[in-house]
Order: C-alpha cells, then sequence, then structure tokens
C-alpha cells in the first residue's frame, strides 16, 4: 500500500474527527493500522538468496534452519494478524 494512500486515510480520519464523527474516524484509523501491518508482512516475507542464481547451488542445514526459523516466525505474524481482521 502506497504512503499516499495511507496519509489520505488518516486525513479522512482526522476531518470527520473534526466534525464530530469520531467513530467514523476510529474505523478509519483502524483501517490505517491494518494496511500498515499488512504491507510489513509482505514485506517481510522471507527469502533466501543465493550467491550465483541460475547455476547449481547447495543450500545446507544453517540456511534451512534459519529459514525455518523465519518462516515459522511470519507465519505467526501472518495468523495474529488474520485473527485481528477478522474481529
Amino acid at each position: 500500500m502506497t504512503t499516499a494512500t495511507i496519509t489520505k486515510l488518516k486525513d479522512l480520519a482526522k476531518i470527520n474527527r473534526l466534525g464530530g464523527k469520531g467513530a467514523l474516524a476510529d474505523a478509519l484509523d483502524e483501517a490505517v493500522q491494518q494496511l500498515v501491518d499488512a504491507e510489513t508482512l509482505i514485506r517481510d516475507f522471507p527469502f533466501l538468496v543465493f550467491q550465483a542464481p541460475g547455476t547449481r547451488s547447495v543450500v545446507g542445514a544453517r540456511e534451512t534452519s534459519e529459514y525455518a526459523h523465519r518462516m515459522g516466525d511470519w507465519s505467526r505474524r501472518r495468523d495474529a494478524f488474520l485473527q485481528g481482521a477478522q474481529k
């Protein structure tokens, strides 16, 4: 999500809050937070970087376990995000 969209939603929330529509402003603030959290999850997806792409590479136990740890951590954060989005 672009920063411009998030900024516009924040501005809209501020306008609604000034206009006495606090419930709508709160809903917009919550939507902004969900967009920021979703963008963070997308950008933090674990990946492996190969030194020489296109050539035969050997992925050892260290790389495999590190990737598995990062993937598990990311999956837990994703599940927590999805649980929060369902409320």
